[in-house]
């Protein structure tokens, strides 16, 4: 027999019984609105609007135990509902002098967090030592990062998606000053002027590694761009497929233009090919006849053996192995899952190449 509720506090005490299978965020942050709701006997709006919205996220389990998620929003608080102030609902972006850390508090948001580590994780050099990414302070439930640009940058243009931002005192001077000035280009970018090349928007790192390099619009010179995490400039890019290719770190090939790219490989002087993600077989010989995907696979491999390129399984090859390979790999997958470990550190790529298939279905 059904419980006939009357206050979503009932609804707070059901789900946290077995007859609702919570996910871990889920279950803490009902168990935490069952402790506000019991003891402090008040919630804020925000709560109290995460609570409806994760009301509908289990009206399947609802309805199998006979409740319809739309009459449960609409039930009553029986405690005191206030509004969220405004620190509780906003990025906030501040500068603590006394540790002198760049400083972010956001209230919890899951898709946040995944982009934000997905941003900290593409972010190229990794290595180097005067920029490190934000880092979650748990005792004091904040990002602190040291106050560099990158870091700035990466609060800039990730936290606006997700929340209204505030920024405080020296940071709210810099954002107002930038957002008055008409920059064409705020990442590190390799642009021509009056056939002059130049990367803007550089740092002393980048500085360091391009001295030796002669800046000019060739593949390999994009190639290197690539690997730093410089972007190009469209104008020196103009659409050329091979400079395309060549400037992007990680890019889609069609397995139907694979001479084309085994060749702008073969001209970026790249020997060895490393096969990853949704390579079906940990053998580069074996036969792979019913496995799903097998036959475009085994079409890039007869591909990349034409070629004269030296191929290795990703999932096989040993670290010991690794240092053997004495010129950067290229990573071939053949899904777009990709790790970070693939773009860092040392065992990183020259390039992710993820081989895509637009060739039409005949269902009969």
């Amino acid at each position: 027999m059904n419980i006939d509720f009357t206050t979503k506090e009932q609804v707070i005490f059901f789900m946290m019984t077995t007859s609702i299978s919570l996910s871990h965020y889920d279950y803490k942050f009902i168990s935490n609105m069952q402790s506000l709701t019991h003891d402090k006997k008040q919630i804020t709006t925000g709560q109290a609007n995460l609570f409806d919205k994760l009301l509908h996220k289990y009206r399947k389990q609802f309805a199998t135990n006979g409740y319809e998620s739309n009459d449960l929003v609409k039930l009553p608080w029986k405690c005191v509902v206030v509004e969220s102030l405004p620190k509780y609902t906003n990025a906030n972006v501040d500068y603590n002098k006394e540790i002198d850390k760049l400083i972010i508090k956001v209230p919890f948001k899951k898709d946040f967090i995944s982009a934000f580590r997905k941003e900290m994780a593409d972010y190229f050099p990794s290595n180097d030592e005067n920029t490190h990414s934000w880092v979650w302070q748990s005792e004091r439930k904040r990002y602190e990062a040291n106050p560099t640009t990158h870091a700035l940058k990466l609060a800039y243009d990730i936290l606006p998606k997700y929340f209204t931002t505030v920024y405080h005192n020296e940071v709210k001077n810099i954002i107002t000053e930038l957002e008055s000035t008409n920059v064409t280009h705020r990442d590190p970018t390799l642009i021509v002027e009056d056939g002059v090349y130049t990367v803007v928007n550089s740092n002393n790192v980048l500085d360091e590694l391009l001295k030796d390099c002669n800046l000019d619009n060739t593949p390999e010179c994009l190639y290197r761009m690539s690997q730093l995490g410089i972007k190009v400039d469209e104008a020196i890019t103009q659409g050329n497929p091979e400079l395309l290719f060549a400037s992007s770190y990680i890019v889609e090939c069609d397995i139907d233009e694979m001479d084309d790219w085994m060749n702008w490989l073969t001209n970026l002087k790249v020997e060895n090919i490393l096969l990853g993600r949704g390579s079906p077989s940990t053998s580069l010989n074996r036969s792979q006849g019913g496995v799903k995907g097998a036959d475009i696979f085994i079409e890039c491999r007869n591909g990349f053996k034409r070629n004269n390129f030296n191929m290795h399984m990703q999932r096989d090859l040993l670290d010991s192995e690794r240092s053997k390979i004495d010129s950067l790999p290229v990573l071939v997958q053949f899904n777009s899952i990709l790790e970070p470990e693939t773009c860092h550190g040392d065992n990183r790529n020259g390039k992710i190449i993820i081989i895509t298939n637009r060739r039409t279905v005949n269902i009969t």
